[in-house]
């Protein structure tokens, strides 16, 4: 039976968990996006992983909102706010609808609040600010919902795949997902067979080829 799309967002969910961005970036390069924006978690899930749908606002709650009534059960949330100044553009409450929803996680790219509450709702959120003080604004409502997000020259298109982990933010397109899963899960089972010939008392650099390399005989073998 084929594998359904549905049934492959699912697996790649929860293989991420065994993985992470550098494991993905690792794997394909040439398909897989740096995305340079600073977000730290703010709950005790420390990774995050779906197709994105991401929205665009200047510290307005209202596309905030707009937004979070449209996400597609699934998918990450994602907040760009264009103020250099960010007021907090979620919160508990915020946070509490996200996951009734069934949405798989928050990333604002600007501030959030209420961390005391939100860290321990079991709950993925992402941030690069933290502030009490709250958009209290509610005037301009998006003109796309969803939006395409460009940072730093590169587009966060609606439902392309993005990851966050302690390590950073990586992008995949969508068409690129299923190249890129199968070659960091490759790259994963041999790391996985590194890791315990390590642990079975092997030196990493015999493994590597390390002193062969200095002495300009071979190529380091190890790539990981």
């Amino acid at each position: 039976m084929a594998i359904t799309m549905k049934d492959f967002e699912t697996e790649m969910k929860q293989s991420f968990q065994l993985l992470g961005c550098a494991q993905l970036h690792d794997a394909a390069m040439q398909y897989s996006t740096y995305l340079k924006i600073s977000l730290t978690t703010r709950t005790s899930i420390k990774k995050l992983a779906g197709p994105v749908f991401p929205v665009i606002t200047d510290n307005d709650m209202l596309p905030c909102l707009q937004a979070l009534d449209a996400a597609p059960t699934g998918s990450v949330l994602f907040v760009q706010n264009q103020s250099g100044k960010s007021e907090a553009l979620a919160g508990d409450i915020f946070v509490t609808a996200a996951k009734q929803q069934g949405l798989e996680g928050l990333i604002v790219n600007g501030a959030v609040r209420d961390i005391d509450v939100i860290e321990n709702m079991g709950f993925p959120v992402f941030s690069n600010s933290v502030t009490f003080v709250s958009a209290k604004t509610a005037k301009a409502a998006s003109a796309a919902i969803p939006a395409t997000v460009v940072l730093d020259g590169i587009e966060l298109e609606p439902m392309d795949w993005i990851f966050a982990d302690s390590d950073g933010v990586l992008l995949i397109k969508k068409k690129y997902m299923k190249t890129v899963y199968k070659a960091a899960m490759m790259l994963r089972n041999r790391e996985e067979d590194l890791r315990q010939r390590i642990a079975g008392g092997e030196r990493l650099s015999d493994l590597c080829g390390l002193h062969d390399f200095v002495a300009g005989k071979a190529e380091l073998k190890f790539e990981a």
